[in-house]
């Protein structure tokens, strides 16, 4: 006995529960700025843009948002009235994404996000220009080079010491997991499942009229060492005259959207 009145208090614990939670709804689907945000939430949704794979290359996606209805209404409640400002958004994800591409090399970011990056041969003079100027850049470093103060981004290219060297920037840094292809480290890189980047972009001191008439978003830079800073301050100037942001490697590639 004792056991089905145990069991009728469940049922009706329950049963008002879910009637609670429908009658809530209900009255909250149909206030005025709940309606009100329902309605203009397609004018703020982004749609995701999928990964392109054209054979070996893949040229990352993009993911959306979408309005959180519900949670937005809680955010405005307090106003009464409609505040763009005030949305809650979710993140959607492409079907087809960098992530499920990961055995593809990367030689351009996407251009919507209105980008471009550097990645720098270790050079300390080209160092220094992108850090005292406050520019981002990836550097490729070796056992040798790699430093835990170093301000910009750090790329593993060490093919002796790899391992090693992956330790210290997971330890010291917010390690990319890029790997600049050449022929040594494609093996190793496939096998540490990293983001493949390679680029036909490449400045020195005898290409720099050709990189400066072909600036385009989504591109990736390679800038070999020696190379003259005057000729790379004429670059970043073609850069930043087409209102374009210099980004590290990680940010160009990455399908997160700002």
């Amino acid at each position: 006995m004792k056991l089905f009145r145990n069991i009728g208090i469940i049922a009706i614990a329950i049963f008002s529960f879910f009637y609670t939670e429908k009658i809530a709804n209900y009255m909250l689907e149909n206030n005025k700025l709940y309606q009100s945000i329902e309605e203009k939430s397609e004018n703020y949704n982004i749609k995701t843009i999928d990964a392109v794979v054209n054979g070996e290359y893949v040229i990352p996606g993009l993911n959306g948002k979408k309005v959180n209805i519900k949670d937005s209404y809680y955010n405005m409640k307090e106003f009464d009235d409609f505040n763009s400002l005030y949305l809650i958004y979710d993140t959607t994800y492409p079907e087809n994404s960098l992530e499920n591409n990961k055995d593809k090399i990367i030689k351009m970011g996407n251009k919507e996000k209105n980008n471009v990056a550097f990645i720098l041969e270790y050079d300390k003079n080209i160092i220094d220009f992108f850090i005292n100027n406050n520019i981002d850049a990836s550097v490729l470093v070796d056992m040798s080079a790699f430093s835990k103060d170093n301000k910009l981004e750090q790329i593993n290219n060490d093919i002796k010491n790899f391992n090693n060297l992956e330790s210290l920037l997971n330890k010291y840094t917010s390690n990319p997991n890029i790997c600049f292809l050449n022929k040594e480290n494609e093996n190793i890189c496939k096998e540490k499942q990293k983001y493949l980047v390679t680029t036909d972009k490449i400045i020195n001191n005898n290409t720099i009229i050709t990189i400066k008439n072909s600036i385009s978003s989504g591109s990736i830079y390679k800038i070999e060492k020696n190379t003259n800073i005057s000729d790379i301050k004429l670059i970043i100037n073609s850069i930043l005259y087409k209102d374009l942001d210099i980004v590290r490697l990680s940010e160009l590639i990455s399908e997160e959207i700002s």
